[in-house]
């Protein structure tokens, strides 16, 4: 074959190889140092890292534009905050960074198979290398790949063996009763005479007097309202989580015990006993435990309804000969007790006003919403100023990174300035964002929801079990009902505003007689994404008790109750 034949297979038949990596003639370096725990960062560990990589790169004659991490971040994910700016700067260099100087690649990755793939990324598409200071090897070639690769799966291994190291050491000392990741309420952890010991704090003996509240029979959402006025706020959820967990009764169950409950070395809140008794652990132990009552579905206004005479909230009993239920006093002497049947009769009595007459779900949507939407138009408004200054700021950060370590048009010492002064601006601002807790989200369709309940709410509630009931009554009357057994007549000493405005809005004439269609009603016009809990303006706070029964909630009370 001679050389011309040569020449025109080559050309018509051959094929170039693709290259697989992308090069990039550029001597600018960004670092990254990190260390995993505050002893490595005793032992001047980042120093060390910052001191090798300045020293390889002056050798290298390689230009380190931009310095990242420098703080303690976990490398078994690579969400980190540090790692993940240094991967977007890199990316965003448009093929000008070279080289991402570390110390070990155990300090760039742990992640295995993830950091591989990154690695891969960075040198194929932007013509990006990693280079260990201190574990040298040549990504330019295959074999030097492999053997990075060996380098991260290996950072791995070592993360896993690490781990289950330390996984040992705590086993030991759960096993031993030591409490060791974060405690639960009411506990801090304190050194009495250079011994570690976790004593109940002032938070924690007001929960103390929960667990004698939930022995006497309270319920859960009736704790959590007497914990807030005593200054504890608590979801009724989180209540009934402490009393599941039995730490509060000196013992200590984890999931690296598998399985096993030992005593704990901290202070106990309550008693074994009464732990089990709460917990309804009678099966297991009868001399502990007590059978569990059933709430009964003939008496949902059990405790709701109190005595006007003493305060006290009634509870029930059946004359079973009858089969008939009661309310009565539990204060001894008071001799105050209603049949159930006549107890319910007046309480619909007084809910019946409360309920809408007309279908005017439409227009009532409609008019609350207007005024909803006119009561919190600063705080939207100001909400979206928020948000627009955050897109701004976001955008200055990134031209300053452009500018400082792309186009050196700026010094470290202004760069250091203004980007400080932006991320302070930065942080305010998403504090303020926080504080302007105002949602718009499917408000229309909420308030429908609710006066279409309210049109029914007698029906709703006579035809919903016993926690349907004791909810909606909850939520119309929310400090309950009280019943006076001298005239034989319900009061109710509080309403629910926002029941009242929606049917102040229907135009119900039994509402307006009632001289409730008053200036004061409009206040009621709040909402909150959360659920129950006012609006409040900008930059002030706000906790309110969020079980069903506060005065001010918002129109998506009907879900709650549903």
């Amino acid at each position: 074959m001679n050389a011309e034949h040569q020449n025109f297979l080559s050309q018509t038949f051959g094929r170039k190889s693709k290259a697989k990596i992308r090069k990039v003639d550029s001597k600018l370096a960004v670092k990254y140092t990190r260390v995993s725990g505050g002893k490595q960062m005793e032992n001047d560990s980042l120093e060390n890292q910052e001191k090798a990589i300045n020293e390889y790169a002056e050798r290298g004659g390689l230009q380190i534009v931009a310095t990242f991490g420098h703080t303690h971040e976990s490398a078994k994910t690579d969400d980190r905050k540090e790692f993940q700016r240094m991967i977007d700067f890199c990316r965003r260099s448009n093929g000008k960074i070279s080289t991402i100087l570390v110390y070990k690649m155990t300090r760039f990755s742990r992640s295995g198979g993830k950091a591989i793939t990154m690695a891969e990324e960075l040198r194929n598409k932007h013509g990006i290398h990693i280079i260990a200071v201190s574990e040298q090897v040549d990504t330019s070639s295959s074999s030097g790949i492999v053997m990075q690769d060996m380098q991260l799966v290996f950072a791995k291994w070592d993360n896993a063996q690490r781990k289950e190291i330390t996984q040992m050491g705590m086993k030991s000392k759960y096993e031993k009763g030591e409490w060791l990741t974060q405690l639960p309420p009411g506990y801090d952890v304190v050194t009495v005479n250079k011994e570690r010991k976790i004593l109940i704090n002032a938070e924690g003996k007001k929960i103390q007097k929960a667990w004698r509240w939930k022995l006497e029979g309270m319920r859960n959402e009736d704790i959590s309202a007497k914990l807030a006025k005593m200054g504890l706020f608590m979801y009724p959820q989180k209540i009934h989580k402490i009393f599941k967990n039995p730490f509060y009764c000196g013992l200590i169950a984890h999931g690296i015990l598998d399985g096993k409950v030992v005593e704990g070395k901290h202070e106990a809140m309550v008693s074994k006993e009464d732990f089990f008794k709460i917990n309804e652990i009678r099966q297991s132990s009868t001399r502990f435990g007590i059978q569990h009552k059933k709430e009964n579905e003939n008496m949902p206004l059990k405790v709701f309804v109190k005595c006007s005479a003493c305060g006290e909230g009634m509870t029930g009993y059946i004359v079973k000969k009858k089969n008939l239920y009661y309310y009565k006093c539990r204060k001894e002497g008071c001799n105050c007790n209603k049949s159930a049947k006549d107890m319910h009769k007046l309480f619909l009595e007084k809910l019946n006003p409360y309920t809408i007459k007309n279908d005017l779900s439409p227009a009532i949507a409609f008019k609350y919403e207007i005024a909803y939407l006119k009561r919190n138009k600063e705080n939207i408004a100001q909400k979206n100023q928020y948000e627009n200054r955050l897109k701004e700021i976001g955008e200055g950060l990134d031209n300053l990174d452009d500018k400082h370590y792309i186009k050196n048009e700026m010094t470290k010492e202004k760069f250091d300035a203004l980007t400080g002064k932006l991320n302070t601006e930065k942080m305010k601002i998403i504090k303020l964002l926080d504080d302007c807790s105002v949602s718009t989200s499917n408000l229309a369709q909420k308030i429908i929801q609710a006066s279409q309940i309210s049109r029914k709410l007698t029906e709703f509630w006579q035809s919903g079990g016993y926690d349907k009931k004791t909810r909606l009554q909850k939520l119309v009357f929310p400090d309950g009902i009280a019943f006076n057994k001298k005239t034989g007549a319900l009061l109710t000493p509080k309403i629910n505003q926002e029941i009242v405005e929606i049917a102040r809005l229907s135009g119900d004439l039994a509402i307006n007689k009632k001289g409730l269609n008053t200036p004061q009603s409009a206040k009621s016009l709040v909402a909150e994404k959360e659920g129950f809990e006012p609006s409040l303006p900008c930059g002030k706070h706000a906790f309110q008790a969020c079980s069903i029964g506060h005065s001010d909630i918002s129109p998506n009370w009907a879900t709650k109750v549903r």
